[in-house]
């Protein structure tokens, strides 16, 4: 009893909700939607249309109308059961969904084949590049976001996307740079803000007191801003002690799935402790769906220069994205070999001189058509 009780007041209060961002909606010449997730939770559970259906007691066919979102109407005892027997709230299968939402293109870029390329080529590869996004935007009607997808760590990611967040500043796009991600680190470093991608790994977490005397002794200092995994920099250390230090933790943590990676550059000595399995292929993914929560996504741009761990960033997604409605792209050097004659989408070029990344984005243009009612296609 206190169960249906709990679930009608989560009803009740979606219900209030929705009346109320349906009003506001209206006066502000737009359209809400409600969105169903029963879908997902089904496939998580296990469970298909047919058996769900049995156990809740309606017919498919009138479940299949609630999946596909095509009622007006549910009944309290309808979504008692659905929750009864996945396990769930209300909210977790209903959720509101903007219909006519702001068209957004996302660009993930390799932090050292693309980025890296584009500023040491000097400001005309800089400002043929910018030229390229400004000529898509124009024709398909739609903002372009890149998001840096690196394995560097906390200072190296941010200081790249601070300066070429200056660079698109001055080329009137300053909506352009939208973060970097540190994927080993689990986090978007943004406007000076650190947003959480992935939760403190309980093993590290463990060995915390023993991790940060190591640390002190040659100097360094966890950085208390990442929420997500641990971050070490030293402000003055050697090559040589930086290894030695993340080698230590490394053997204190004694996980074959967990490891240490040190960075020692002209952005920061410091060095990350990371699960193993936290790569730009999950990072990719987890931008991603942040932005398909607030933006239609008419297609995915990735951009890398190697024929292994960035070009894992788009052949790994690509199924996913599709699943999701979402095609995607892959531009890259000339050197990825003969693997774009059996996949039209990846889009290839000569990255030697540093304009080729603008070609490669010339030649996405070229081949995007806009429909009659606003839909984008390849």
């Amino acid at each position: 009893m206190l169960k249906i009780i709990y679930i009608m007041i989560n009803v009740i209060y979606i219900d209030g909700l929705l009346k109320l961002c349906y009003t506001k909606a209206r006066k502000g010449g737009k359209f809400m939607a409600i969105i169903t997730n029963l879908d997902e939770k089904m496939r998580v559970k296990g469970y298909s249309l047919a058996q769900l259906a049995e156990e809740i007691g309606i017919s498919p066919v009138n479940l299949s109308k609630i999946k596909n979102g095509n009622i007006s109407a549910m009944r309290f005892s309808t979504l008692d059961e659905i929750c009864r027997v996945l396990e769930c709230q209300p909210g977790d299968i209903l959720k509101y969904e903007e219909k006519n939402k702001k068209k957004l293109i996302p660009l993930l870029l390799d932090y050292s084949g693309t980025t890296d390329l584009l500023l040491k080529g000097g400001a005309e590869a800089v400002k043929k590049f910018f030229d390229s996004i400004k000529a898509m935007e124009q024709k398909l009607g739609t903002e372009i976001r890149a998001v840096i997808i690196t394995g560097s760590a906390v200072e190296s990611a941010k200081s790249k996307y601070e300066a070429l967040t200056a660079l698109a500043e001055n080329s009137d796009l300053p909506h352009l740079f939208d973060g970097a991600v540190a994927e080993y680190c689990g986090y978007l470093v943004r406007n000076g803000k650190i947003d959480v991608l992935n939760t403190l790994d309980p093993r590290i977490l463990e060995k915390r007191n023993e991790i940060e005397e190591i640390v002190k002794k040659y100097g360094g200092e966890i950085n208390t801003e990442v929420l997500s995994l641990y971050n070490v920099g030293f402000e003055d250390v050697t090559r040589e002690n930086l290894a030695k230090t993340a080698e230590t933790v490394e053997k204190l943590l004694n996980n074959s799935e967990l490891e240490t990676v040190t960075y020692y550059d002209d952005y920061g000595k410091e060095f990350d402790i990371k699960p193993k399995k936290h790569s730009k292929v999950t990072a990719v993914r987890m931008v991603v769906d942040k932005w398909r929560e607030k933006y239609e996504i008419p297609f995915v741009i990735i951009g890398g220069d190697s024929q292994d761990e960035d070009l894992k960033m788009y052949s790994n997604n690509k199924e996913y994205f599709a699943k999701n409605g979402l095609m995607s792209v892959f531009i890259a050097p000339s050197n990825i070999g003969k693997l774009a004659d059996y996949d039209e989408n990846i889009i290839v070029s000569n990255w030697e001189n540093s304009n080729g990344i603008a070609d490669a984005i010339d030649q996405l243009t070229k081949r995007a058509k806009v429909k009659e009612e606003g839909e984008i296609e390849l």
